[in-house]
């Protein structure tokens, strides 16, 4: 157990993967299937903290047209491709389904 376990109040660690997140950057976009250039972190959901991103896991492979997008505008990026949430959730499921997480 880590010692962040015994505390009242622990301090935020994020969850760092370097290799997933290489891997999600192979993916295509979510989007649009193009290749993805960055794997976005999940924002606007209480993940980050004060400059801090959400865990690894939170994240979706997109193209930088719709990275760009997202962050212009979350509202109208999540009514035309759905919300995060559930875009996050379908890759985790297909990066479990193929063992890429296990």
């Amino acid at each position: 157990e880590s010692p962040e376990s015994f505390m009242l109040r622990p301090k935020r660690r994020r969850w760092v993967n370097e290799k997933y997140t290489r891997w999600v950057k192979t993916q295509p976009c979510a989007c649009c299937g193009k290749p993805a250039d960055d794997p976005h972190h999940l924002i606007g959901h209480g993940q980050g903290g004060m400059g801090t991103k959400a865990h690894d896991l939170f994240v979706l492979p997109l193209c930088r047209k719709h990275h760009d997008e997202l962050h212009a505008d979350t509202v109208a990026f999540e009514e035309m491709y759905g919300s995060q949430l559930e875009l996050i959730f379908r890759f985790i499921d297909h990066a479990l389904a193929i063992g890429v997480l296990a």
